[in-house]
């Protein structure tokens, strides 16, 4: 048995998310409380020893790697560890030791471990959401983007399993996505279908190959337009050209990054059909060049300007 802090923390919140998706209730609902509670605890304090481990001991100077690694030393609550965060690792979006939502699901976790509780599905999740909702923004921003020990691989495929199940979480989807209406409306015509949590969430960023798509519901991103494409491209270019059909993308006539990079794909405007969408660029495109097979926008039917341009300079 190997559970890294880090993967500790993401263990038991995959455990939460997973008791939360559908409709949960009794048993389900008691370990997605507690489970939730032990993740956040445990992965504040991950966050913590990523930048100094004496900082998770509740006495740093007392700090011992070799008791560190046994796990034999006394380490500090949820308070203290957000408190250390803000104050001494100063990380950019501090959470405030005192939050509302954080010390709800401490009490109810208390109450579950020692004395029983009874409550309605509808009570347990008014709790447990809004401190889903900070953790999975914490996850993203703070904790696996500074992650760089020998877990982070493993981190990191670990959260890929979370993130389908987030889009499976009623409270938590109508808590991330009604705030986001208005970043989500104007930008609907090129909001694409998550490949991990279903919805409608994911946004071209239109600035070249940094991070060309990202969720705003489950934080699923890609690094670069080549893996966008691999995961929104159907089908292969080694088949296409052994077997004939269509390739899984198109080059863009208009922005020429010179790779692959619009695909026929579902946006929010149009979620049954498919529309030909630049991932560089961040825009639709009107069809296939019928000279040089790139995606572009016609002023003549079925040429690109540089075609027609090639094809008009004779005169």
């Amino acid at each position: 048995m190997h559970f890294p802090v880090i993967i500790n923390g993401l263990d038991y919140l995959h455990s939460s998310v997973s008791s939360l998706v559908g409709e949960p209730e009794g048993r389900a609902l008691k370990y997605a409380v507690l489970h939730l509670q032990f993740a956040a605890e445990t992965l504040f304090k991950a966050r913590l020893e990523l930048h100094d481990a004496a900082l998770v001991w509740v006495k740093p100077r007392q700090f011992d790697e070799r008791l560190h690694r046994l796990g034999n030393f006394k380490s500090v609550g949820t308070r203290d560890a957000l408190g250390r965060l803000r104050d001494e690792v100063r990380i950019a979006n501090p959470i405030d030791p005192d939050d509302g939502a954080l010390k709800a699901l401490v009490d109810l976790r208390n109450r579950l471990t020692h004395f029983g509780a009874t409550d309605t599905t509808v009570a347990v999740e008014a709790r447990a959401i809004p401190v889903l909702d900070l953790l999975l923004t914490f996850i993203d921003e703070e904790l696996l983007p500074h992650d760089d020990s020998d877990a982070a691989t493993d981190a990191w495929e670990l959260m890929e399993t979370i993130r389908p199940l987030v889009g499976q979480i009623r409270g938590l989807v109508d808590r991330r996505l009604g705030p986001l209406g208005e970043k989500l409306g104007p930008a609907s015509g090129h909001a694409l279908r998550c490949t991990s949590c279903g919805h409608f969430a994911a946004l071209l960023a239109g600035n070249g190959d940094k991070r060309p798509v990202g969720c705003l519901l489950c934080g699923k991103t890609f690094d670069e337009v080549a893996e966008a494409v691999d995961a929104y491209g159907v089908g292969s270019f080694y088949e296409a050209i052994t077997q004939g059909g269509e390739p899984p993308a198109y080059e863009c006539a208009e922005c020429s990054p010179g790779e692959p990079c619009v695909v026929p794909t579902q946006t929010a405007d149009d979620p049954v059909g498919q529309v030909l969408m630049c991932l560089w660029g961040a825009h639709p495109l009107e069809g296939i060049c019928g000279r040089c097979q790139r995606a572009a926008d016609f002023d003549v039917p079925d040429m690109c300007s540089d075609c027609v341009d090639i094809a008009f300079a004779k005169f």
